[in-house]
């Protein structure tokens, strides 16, 4: 009977310790039967706090992430009027339950609830449950078990980021946005009350409506808040003064375009809450050139533009105009800023750095410019002239596309695509064969932002070159950042362009200089320096200008968004003029970069070729150069020759007289001469040879084909009818207005004087042209004609 009676004893302790364990197992797992949204409204806030911009949530709600304290004033609010022995109790207010019995069943309804801070917590999780007593009882227990996980102050952050505070609007971050519009931490004592007291009826009371009974609710509880000597006399006479907002304020929409590609820029984040380096001043100044600009420019049916300004140094953003205009203007909610667009000359400044970096051509070196055709792809200048020969830094200021095109081809198209994608060119993202030689030209689409992003770092590399004693930081490349900057002290030796390269590429894109019929470039004379460069992509479909000095970087573009051409859509027309204007609010760099003359070697430099002086060369000067200038080769265009006393006659030496004169002379090859003693006044051709010396070689061949070139390929040009027009050729003489004698395939074609140019229409397969001058100078190439009808295409700055 005793074993009987232990066993059962022992049974009933064993089904008590297992009920004990499961209530425990439930009583842990409890908070996993709430469930709250988890879909927030997108955020976008400056450094300092202010909100710049908003959305809605997925469900249209207006729900901020639950990460924010409940400021001081709004925390005593809701306390006194919620749950004024708040710290006191485990979740569970045994005063105000035993109160809320006695009413309730003394007057057979439902009177008062005696829910605590922390059961509305719970009841929010659980919204979608019937009002009844079970569940008011697992509510209690899940209250209790909250308070074990949560701080008092967590609790009620959680519980006043959850409250719904009228229409649409769901916690005390959304709602002094919405009514107040200001940051709850900045609320008067009446704001905060009002606040407080809306999430008791959030569907009966919120402003706009039951104006008076809310008004009536908000002085009680500043009542309240003076009987509990939260605020003294005074300040509860003044918040009884204060005026109930009468309408939402809307939401900050400063940076729509920005909100559109924040989590591909910044990441995804749960709290869909992010941080950005905006200047909310300057961003204000930014709308308003956008929409000064966007209304002249609309008239001209150009609609759209976009401003990115961000520190030079830093990379940090400061200023982001995506767009401009208002709701009924065309394209205006794209992001310009984020999207492709041809870029126009703006690559030109990194292939004269490149060619700088790997000592392929020197700072002012004479670069070729006269017509040229690579398998059927002809540049032209902007202004349709050539000028025979330029330096190459005079080429990038004046953006010419002919000297442009030739420096890639001898540069490599290859070697250039991967330089690029080193300095963050991303959107180049099909090789490099795809671009070819058009890659120079605008052949390849690129952001604002990334290639703002790119001029930025070179600003960059000049300013942290010299703490690094002739190396580079791994960061220096990197692109444009909402974030606060963090130098990488790693460094390396062999950047995408060195120091020394950048120097010459910003002083170059200092001179402002642009060729005749691209526009009044001469307005924009300013005492602040700055080095800018313009864009205009081909069709007259994008306007770039970037400009940069040692604090900032501006990028603006003017166009369509659809891509919809304008005459008049050229850079320094309509982006120019909107860069000048930003730069002029912008507060002035202290001085300019510093020059890196640890990347800098002194070299007897040709004024004349640009080129390292030879032995030959008469002018001479001492440039500090980047290092692998000397790569380039020695000068070849200044040569020895013999000369009689009037400088009219030149000899060779087996044939010379004896009272002649050894020097040298400038010479250019005879098709660079043609166009660039018209543009030179001043340069003196090459004396004829004395008609004493008969030997001739082809060196000293005055006569050179200017179009084609040798082993070119044609196909017959179509023009609007469908017929085919002819190939002209054009060759040229030294000496001026000798006649040339023209033959195709040894068929007498024509003569020509003064300006030597023929059209023919040869049938497919290779031919031979011949031109003889009346000296028995002979120059002959061939060429082949395909048999494919061509495309004319003609690439503008």
């Amino acid at each position: 009977m005793k074993l009987r009676f232990k066993n059962r004893q022992r049974l009933y302790l064993g089904l008590i310790l297992l009920l004990a364990f499961i209530t425990l197992i439930g009583f842990i797992r409890l908070p996993k039967w709430l469930y709250y949204p988890s879909n927030y409204s997108q955020l976008i806030f400056t450094d300092e706090g202010s909100l710049m911009n908003a959305t809605l949530a997925d469900d249209e709600q207006w729900r901020f992430y639950p990460d924010v304290p409940v400021p001081e004033k709004l925390k005593a609010s809701i306390i006194t009027f919620e749950d004024k022995r708040f710290y006191k109790h485990w979740g569970i207010d045994r005063i105000a339950l035993l109160r809320a019995v006695w009413q309730n069943v003394s007057r057979m309804e439902k009177v008062s609830g005696a829910s605590t801070i922390t059961m509305q917590l719970v009841r929010l999780g659980r919204a979608n449950k019937s009002r009844s007593i079970p569940e008011k009882l697992f509510e209690m227990l899940i209250a209790f078990r909250l308070e074990f996980s949560y701080s008092k102050d967590e609790i009620l952050q959680l519980w006043a980021a959850r409250a719904p505070f009228g229409s649409n609007v769901v916690g005390f971050e959304a709602a002094s946005f919405r009514y107040f519009g200001r940051s709850p931490n900045d609320l008067s004592w009446a704001e905060a009350s009002m606040l407080a007291v809306l999430p008791n009826s959030p569907a009966l009371i919120f402003p706009g409506r039951n104006h008076e009974l809310l008004l009536a609710k908000r002085n009680r509880l500043l009542q309240k808040l003076l009987d509990h000597e939260y605020i003294d006399t005074l300040t509860y006479q003044l918040s009884l003064d204060e005026e109930l907002p009468e309408s939402f304020y809307p939401m900050p929409k400063h940076l729509p375009h920005l909100a559109q590609h924040i989590e591909k820029l910044m990441g995804e984040r749960e709290s869909n809450r992010y941080k950005v380096s905006i200047d909310p001043k300057l961003q204000t100044k930014l709308e308003q050139i956008a929409n000064k600009y966007q209304k002249r420019y609309a008239r001209q049916n150009v609609r759209n533009i976009a401003i990115l300004v961000a520190e030079t140094h830093s990379g940090k953003v400061l200023g982001y105009v995506g767009n401009a205009g208002d709701e009924l203007t065309p394209g205006v909610h794209v992001d310009i800023i984020q999207s492709l667009r041809s870029t126009g000359s703006l690559l030109k400044p990194f292939l004269y750095g490149a060619a700088l970096s790997d000592g392929e051509i020197a700072p002012n070196e004479l670069l070729p410019d006269l017509p040229v055709n690579y398998a059927g792809y002809s540049p032209k200048n902007y202004s349709n002239e050539f000028f025979g020969a330029v330096k190459a830094s005079e080429a990038l200021s004046r953006s010419l596309n002919v000297p442009m095109v030739r420096l890639l081809r001898r540069f490599g198209v290859d070697r250039f695509h991967r330089r690029l994608k080193e300095m963050g060119m991303k959107s180049l993202n099909k090789n490099p064969g795809h671009y070819g030689l058009s890659l120079i030209l605008g052949g390849a689409d690129a952001t604002l932002f990334e290639l703002t992003g790119m001029y930025s770092s070179m600003g960059r590399v000049l300013i942290d070159f010299p703490q690094l004693s002739g190396l580079y930081r791994v960061n220096n490349y990197k692109g444009l950042t909402f974030e606060n900057y963090e130098s990488n002290t790693d460094a390396y030796e062999e950047p995408p362009l060195t120091a020394g390269s950048i120097w010459y590429v910003l002083e170059a894109m200092r001179k402002l200089q642009r060729p005749v019929g691209e526009g009044h470039w001469q307005l924009f004379t300013s005492s602040r320096p700055l080095a800018w460069k313009t864009g205009t992509s081909y069709g007259f479909r994008d306007a770039w200008a970037i400009g940069l000095d040692p604090a900032y970087t501006v990028g603006v573009w003017v166009g369509n968004a659809d891509g919809e051409p304008r005459d008049g859509l050229v850079g320094v027309q309509k982006a120019g003029p909107v860069l000048f204007d930003v730069f002029r609010i912008l507060p002035e760099a202290d001085g300019w970069f510093p020059k890196p003359w640890d990347d800098l070697d002194s070299i007897e430099m040709c004024t004349l070729s640009g080129k390292p002086a030879s032995e030959y060369c008469q002018h001479i000067i001492k440039k500090e150069v980047p290092p692998h200038v000397d790569r380039v080769g020695a000068c070849n265009y200044c040569t020895p020759v013999l000369v009689n006393y009037s400088l009219n006659e030149r000899y060779y030496k087996q044939c010379a007289p004896t009272d002649i004169m050894d020097t040298s002379w400038f010479v250019l090859p005879a098709g660079m001469e043609w166009f660039y003693k018209r543009k030179n006044p001043m340069y003196r051709p090459l004396p004829p040879l004395s008609n004493d010396c008969n030997q001739m070689n082809d060196e000293n061949n005055p006569i050179q084909f200017i179009y084609p070139h040798a082993g070119s390929s044609f196909v017959l040009p179509v023009d609007l009818s469908g017929e085919k027009n002819e190939i002209v050729f054009q060759a040229v003489h030294r000496y001026g207005n000798v006649p040339l004698f023209w033959y195709l395939d040894e068929k007498y074609l024509a003569t020509t004087e003064n300006y030597h140019e023929v059209g023919v229409m040869p049938e497919k397969g290779w031919h031979t042209l011949l031109v003889e001058d009346v000296n028995g100078n002979r120059k002959a190439l061939r060429f082949q004609i395909l048999e494919k009808n061509a495309q004319k295409r003609s690439i503008l700055k």
